[in-house]
Parts: C-alpha cells; structure tokens; sequence
C-alpha cells in the first residue's frame, strides 16, 4: 500500500471531505462543512490537503487563515483519517505536508484545538508534532455535537500551538529529539497521582492547585473512552479534574510542554508534563 498526498483546491477534489466527516466522526448535515465553503477559504489564504490510497481519499486536513498573537497564522480546524487507516502515521504525514506549505507562504504558527482527555492525541501532538499549549477552552463545540464522539464530556478544548521553525519542532522533524522518558526521568511534582480501584478504573484523586514547583505532571486516564463506556461518574470526575487544573495553573504562568507515558505492567499512565512560562515562548526557542 503506498499513500500519496495531494493539496485540495478545487470544488471536485474537495468533495470527499463531506463524506469523510460524515464517516469519521458520523456528523450531521448541520456540522458538516460544505466543500463549496472550503473551496473560498482555500482560495484566500487557507489550506487543504489530501491523503490518498489509490484514486479514494482516506483523509484529509483543512486549515483557515487566522491571527494569533496578532501575527498572522493558521489554524487547523479539521484531521480525518478513516478508522482502517489509523496507526499508519497517515495523520502525523498530513501534518508535516501542512506545515511544509505554511512555511512557503512566511507561515511560523499553526493552531488547532484537541480534546485535553484524548491520550493518544496528545502524544501524537506534543511528542511527535512538538505542539505546546497554554490556553484551555471550555464546551468550545457547545456542550455536545451531532457526533456521538461528542458527547457526555462536553467539548472542553486545548489549543495547541505548533511553532514551525521553533528548536523543539526543528529538532523532531529532523528525527534529533528524543522521546519523554519514565517518570523518573522527569524532575516534576505530581498535581494528581491517580489510584485504582477494585476494577482498575483510574479514579481521579484531588489536584493539588497550591504548587509553585517549574515542573509539574498532571495525568489524565490512558483511555477516556473505555472509561466512558463502564463508569460514566468516573469520566466526568476526570473532565472536572483536568479541567479545573489547567485552567489553574494555566492563569497561573504555566504551558504544556511534553507528555509522559509511564508503561505499567499491562496498561500506561500518562501526565501532560507543565513549566513554567517565563517568558514569551517564541522567543524561548528561537535565536
């Protein structure tokens, strides 16, 4: 199987991004953005890109213009890959052609929101993209969509912000970054080490909001899904706990920086790794 990538321009090749949203996250007509509207942002300034698998599209990335710390930026407003395609690094590809693009056109920040209880996503997006994030949006979906992947959490949001020319994303594109390693690699004070129960949920314990440490590790469930699916209770408490802590300590001078996956017998335990934030990040990376 070889995947090819293509960018998306006109209304033709932008079509299947209908049906893909449909098919990935089972949207209805009124969530679904036409590709007649994708087709004018393209043309002014935004961006979109195709993966293909012979002639069929199995996923895509959109993009908008965007401003963002009053410079102009992009943002990302849509990854989709088919379900069958997953795990083949289709997404992660997309993403670097995005960023390829960005930086012809003078482009050095691209953004996107991520559900901050996704572990997976957040690998994907802090260890292997090198996004940081600092800002955390409440129901920015409203409280739930037409898909089902919506609902019951709400839609709290991190927005991550990818620096394209930062050293931390110059180095992971150029495979000379190491991976996060075990916790004891990691000199940070834990906001929540979490506990289990008789059934090996993972419950939530209280964040610790008095800490002043530069590091700090907040876990987060290693699978919110399945935990969605046995104890609902459980799974709010979750979203109230990250919740609560980010925007804590957000407000309080710290930025995501990394992501921790401890492996643990048969199971993980994953932590956003926070610093503090002393100064205005571009410039913490950038000569």
């Amino acid at each position: 199987m070889s995947i090819t990538y293509k960018q998306l321009k006109t209304l033709e090749e932008l079509r299947p991004c209908e049906n893909l949203q449909k098919t990935v996250w089972k949207f209805n007509k009124s969530d679904i953005i036409p590709s007649r509207f994708m087709r004018v942002l393209c043309k002014h300034g935004g961006f979109a890109m195709g993966a293909f698998d012979d002639e069929t599209m199995i996923g895509f990335v959109f993009g908008v213009p965007a401003i963002h710390y009053g410079r102009a930026s992009q943002h990302s407003h849509m990854l989709a890959v088919l379900p069958e395609y997953r795990n083949q690094n289709v997404g992660f590809q997309l993403k670097i052609e995005q960023r390829k693009d960005a930086l012809s056109r003078n482009i050095d920040l691209i953004t996107w929101a991520f559900d901050p209880l996704q572990s997976k996503n957040a690998y994907l997006n802090i260890n292997k993209l090198g996004v940081i994030a600092c800002s955390y949006d409440i129901n920015l979906y409203g409280e739930e969509t037409s898909s089902k992947l919506h609902s019951s959490l709400g839609t709290d949001r991190l927005l991550a912000e990818w620096w394209l020319v930062s050293d931390k994303v110059t180095s992971l594109m150029e495979g000379r970054r190491q991976e996060v390693g075990g916790k004891d690699s990691v000199d940070g004070t834990s906001i929540n080490r979490r506990k289990r129960d008789k059934k090996s949920f993972l419950i939530p314990v209280e964040p610790d909001l008095t800490l002043k440490n530069g590091v700090l590790l907040l876990e987060i469930p290693d699978n919110i899904d399945k935990i969605k699916e046995e104890n609902m209770e459980i799974a709010l408490k979750w979203r109230n706990l990250v919740q609560k802590s980010l925007l804590h300590y957000f407000a309080n001078g710290y930025y995501i920086s990394s992501f921790l996956v401890e492996r643990e017998n048969a199971t993980h335990r994953s932590s956003y790794i926070l610093e503090r934030l002393t100064k205005p990040y571009k410039s913490m990376t950038i000569d």
